[in-house]
């Protein structure tokens, strides 16, 4: 009797994209896609109704981030595993997905050879970082180690910062995990200068010049672990 194939569960709230994956995981016929969810609640139920093998998602889901389902799946021990395809590229927001224990992370531009590729050692037991993040990764990394202060501690606190609006930590959640200011406008249905003049404003009250400070900013406070519409 032929061996079972393992089965995924695919969370990716863009129809296309998920179309997209769900058939270069089919013409493939390593894997069996079991069910797909188009938001981080809908993956936690299918999670619980289909018991994945792996469970592939996006990290910004609605009503609960992929940050939130994954960090659920880890405190109770499911034996799903876990493999990340996000659209952020900021090594930090890598870093903490990883230290979540994922078996694996790929940015969506990811080659059908490489993640079919990585989704075999996820299999096999092995990890698998797409090797256009290991680069930036194994950088941040050592930046951070060079952070260290005497103590041992990580001198990367963000300063207290003045009070931001629901609005501003929205648009700062979507910029960490790496959408441009189109996409931005079309998920909180607000014009692209809407969108600017709130990057502007956060920038400012947050004292920062740089995106890569306000992804750390979002990663430190903890924006990239709910949901939009959990954020206030």
């Amino acid at each position: 009797m032929a061996k079972a194939k393992p089965k995924v569960l695919l969370a990716e709230d863009h129809d296309l994209v998920r179309a997209g994956f769900k058939s270069i995981l089919d013409s493939d016929g390593t894997v069996k896609v079991v069910a797909e969810a188009q938001d981080g609640e809908s993956a936690l139920a299918l999670i619980d109704e289909k018991q994945p093998d792996i469970l592939i998602i996006d990290l910004s889901m609605p009503k609960l981030s992929g940050m939130a389902v994954i960090t659920h799946l880890k405190k109770k021990k499911y034996d799903t595993k876990v493999i990340v395809l996000t659209a952020a590229e900021a090594p930090n927001v890598w870093k903490e997905v990883l230290d979540l224990g994922v078996e694996g992370i790929a940015l969506k531009s990811v080659s059908k050879e490489e993640l079919i590729g990585g989704i075999k050692s996820v299999i096999a037991g092995d990890g698998f970082v797409h090797s256009d993040i290991q680069p930036g990764l194994a950088e941040y990394r050592a930046e951070l180690a060079a952070q260290q202060t005497d103590d041992g501690e990580l001198d990367d606190k963000p300063k207290r910062p003045k009070k931001l609006s629901v609005r501003e930590k929205q648009v700062i959640k979507l910029v960490a995990e790496g959408y441009k200011t189109k996409d931005i406008a079309e998920m909180l249905e607000i014009s692209d200068r809407t969108v600017s003049k709130h990057r502007e404003n956060i920038m400012t009250k947050l004292g920062m010049t740089a995106s890569a400070e306000l992804v750390n900013y979002a990663s430190h406070i903890g924006l990239l672990k709910v949901g939009l519409n959990e954020i206030h």
